[in-house]
């Protein structure tokens, strides 16, 4: 056993200028945080752009198209779980829209209609299992009254305009603790557009 150490510091003498009674000890961060193999000529330390989350397939995105005249539509979203809300924003190209984002509130109606959430990272790569979003979204009911938590405009002249209230800024994201929140879609006029939202659910 002693000779195979010994062996083993033999390898190791030399391999940098940092050396201990002669020999040097170096230390090898694990294959997958480099890149070239993890042993490479070339390697270097492996940074992804996104977050742990996005790779960890926990990041969300979902969209609802708008195309209403004087009138206003709600989306539910039903959150059991904090997350953090990396974007809120509106495009039109046509009309005017005032959004609100709500809790509380009386409902009326049935909100049947099922807005679909995909994952913002579908790679193969994705820890297996593959993590199921659990925030869920819906339209079709109303809401009369609540608490509005913040407010976004946007208005359209003859071109098309966007607005966004979450996500404009690096370290504009939010933290949204567990709980039920109505975003209100208020139109103005014939109005044409998409709502979009994205965010990470944290475990």
């Amino acid at each position: 056993m002693f000779g195979f150490v010994k062996q083993l510091f033999v390898l190791l003498r030399d391999s940098r200028s940092d050396q201990v009674g002669g020999y040097a000890l170096r230390a090898v961060p694990p294959a997958d945080l480099l890149t070239d193999g993890g042993d490479g000529p070339n390697r270097r330390y492996r940074v992804d752009v996104g977050q742990t989350s996005f790779f960890a397939g926990r990041e969300f995105r979902t969209f609802r198209d708008i195309n209403l005249t004087d009138s206003t539509l709600v989306i539910k979203g039903v959150v059991p779980i904090d997350l953090i809300l990396f974007g809120l924003e509106v495009q039109l190209i046509s009309g005017s829209l005032r959004v609100e984002t709500v809790i509380g509130g009386t409902e009326g109606g049935s909100f049947s209609e099922t807005i679909p959430v995909y994952p913002r990272n579908t790679m193969s790569e994705r820890p297996a299992p593959f993590y199921t979003p659990q925030v869920v979204v819906t339209a079709g009911g109303t809401l009369t009254g609540g608490t509005v938590l913040d407010v976004l405009l946007n208005k359209t002249a003859t071109n098309a305009n966007f607005a966004s209230s979450v996500g404009l800024a690096p370290g504009d994201e939010r933290g949204v603790g567990a709980g039920t929140y109505y975003i209100r879609l208020i139109a103005t006029g014939a109005t044409v557009g998409t709502f979009k939202s994205r965010w990470e659910e944290r475990v």
